[in-house]
């Protein structure tokens, strides 16, 4: 299970670093990490953008907006520090598995439980193409 964030690429082609996040191609390497999931049948989705770095992952509480200066993550609810990338990570992770509907126990057995178990539990979930690639 693949999940990633729903990003509106144009708006970064706006700016001081235009050119830069055009040439790079991040639109497309969505487009095509969406279809290589299809086609080994590994359920892909998008998941809302907003707050991922301002929420706990582990309590669900709203910490705050952070500079990006700020690279680690602390609750001041929970207590739990760690990377700000590995919590973002986690949220999106998380989110998504709650939009598939999936209950919190079985989210460990799906992620945790290695490739096969996500697999399986992909093809259950499975959609029809998601993608339609034109060459």
């Amino acid at each position: 299970m693949i999940f990633a964030e729903d990003i509106d690429f144009r708006t970064w082609q706006r700016g001081m670093l235009s050119k830069h996040s055009a040439d790079a191609g991040f639109g497309q390497f969505v487009g095509i990490l969406q279809w290589v999931c299809w086609k080994r049948d590994v359920y892909f989705a998008k998941v809302d953008k907003d707050g991922t770095s301002q929420e706990c992952s582990k309590c669900g509480i709203h910490t705050g907006k952070k500079t990006l200066s700020m690279r680690v993550h602390h609750c001041p609810e929970c207590g739990y520090t760690n990377s700000r990338d590995v919590v973002s990570a986690k949220v999106i992770r998380d989110r998504g598995l709650s939009a598939v509907g999936t209950p919190v126990d079985i989210k460990q057995k799906a992620c945790g439980g290695g490739l096969a178990g996500a697999i399986s539990l992909a093809k259950s979930l499975k959609q029809e193409s998601p993608v339609k690639l034109t060459l």
